[in-house]
């Protein structure tokens, strides 16, 4: 941990039998993720880095510091990072588990050290609290969407899953599937899981298209099976369309002209600025809901709402347009900066 100039002078003040108020405040966060390649774990590490820095400057009173460790897939090296961390004694850690159930132990081992465990994406009953995405939701709305804007005719979807076991992928899959299920003339064609992995993704794509030479679409648990698959379709003279989910701004902007027909407004960037939020409150003295359920509204273009509608999609769905998807996407810390707090 870093400590200014400040702190170390009351550190020292403290030492020679200063009160115990000429300390300053501290909160150490950590967020340990399974990866840092895709697009939305770039996000969110800049929104976190970002809202660690503005929390900082923003609270005089408290010393604010943060650290993001990525684990690169391996469940044992993320095992291996939170072992190190229980050891150095955060205040707060979010923990985006690849396997839930692996990190059960390690969550009483970190509550037994006064540490806060806050479950990433995935619930666990165990923790202190639980960040989500309401995933069984938002999958069955961009079920939905896939049955109003497939036009009535038989339609063809590939649907690329997360990890096997995963809650917060298994939840996706469960309401995408459960959204076409509102319309007959949809049919899953294929389902495979892609591993939150843009190379799996790309070689599944490649299969699909060659293996259903008239498939009509793609749907993905995450925006990063987005990318693979829209550029193998292109190069391929293929017109599909794509349902996202992540709201990844590139894919966002691919909404305005381009093959993406709807996506879930989460924004690494939000959930970044979200985390320290969250951590702040905490530390404050705040109790949030044991599951935090994270807002993310569906996105589509105002043309397509409109045509979703006319087919059936239901009225009170939230939905946000592209502009003002876009927005909200790349400007965390006007919901959850410091100014949210004061």
């Amino acid at each position: 941990m870093t400590f200014k100039t400040g702190l170390m002078a009351a550190t020292a003040l403290a030492t020679l039998g200063a009160p115990a108020w000429a300390q300053e405040d501290t909160l150490d966060i950590v967020f340990i993720n399974d990866g840092h390649v895709a697009p939305y774990h770039v996000a969110w590490l800049k929104g976190f880095e970002d809202a660690i820095e503005a929390y900082d400057e923003a609270f005089e009173d408290t010393e604010i510091t943060g650290r993001w460790l990525s684990a690169e897939g391996s469940l044992e090296k993320m095992i291996q990072q939170t072992e190190v961390t229980i050891n150095e004694g955060p205040d707060v850690m979010f923990v985006n588990a690849i396997n839930v159930d692996a990190f059960e132990p390690l969550v009483a081992k970190a509550q037994e050290a006064g540490i806060t465990w806050i479950a990433v994406h995935s619930p666990m009953e165990s923790a202190d609290y639980s960040f989500t995405l309401g995933d069984v939701v938002n999958g069955t709305n961009q079920g939905m969407a896939i049955c109003a804007l497939s036009g009535g005719e038989p339609y063809k979807v590939g649907v690329m899953l997360g990890q096997a076991g995963n809650p917060s992928g298994e939840a996706r899959r469960e309401g995408i599937l459960k959204g076409i299920a509102t319309c007959d003339n949809v049919e899953v064609v294929a389902e495979q899981p892609a591993d939150w992995d843009t190379v799996k993704a790309q070689s599944i794509a490649e299969n699909w298209l060659t293996q259903f030479e008239d498939l009509d679409a793609i749907s993905g648990v995450t925006d990063a099976y987005m990318y693979p698959s829209i550029a193998i379709a292109t190069n391929s003279g293929k017109d599909l369309d794509f349902f996202g989910y992540d709201g990844d701004i590139p894919i966002l902007q691919q909404m305005k002209d381009g093959p993406v027909k709807a996506d879930i407004l989460l924004s690494g960037t939000r959930e970044g600025w979200n985390f320290v939020q969250m951590a702040y409150r905490i530390h404050k003295g705040e109790t949030p809901d044991k599951v935090y359920d994270f807002y993310t509204p569906l996105v589509m273009t105002e043309e397509n709402h409109k045509i979703a509608l006319e087919n059936g999609f239901p009225e009170d769905v939230e939905v946000y347009y592209v502009d003002q998807a876009l927005d909200v996407a790349a400007n965390g810390y006007l919901e959850f900066g410091p100014d949210s707090v004061k």
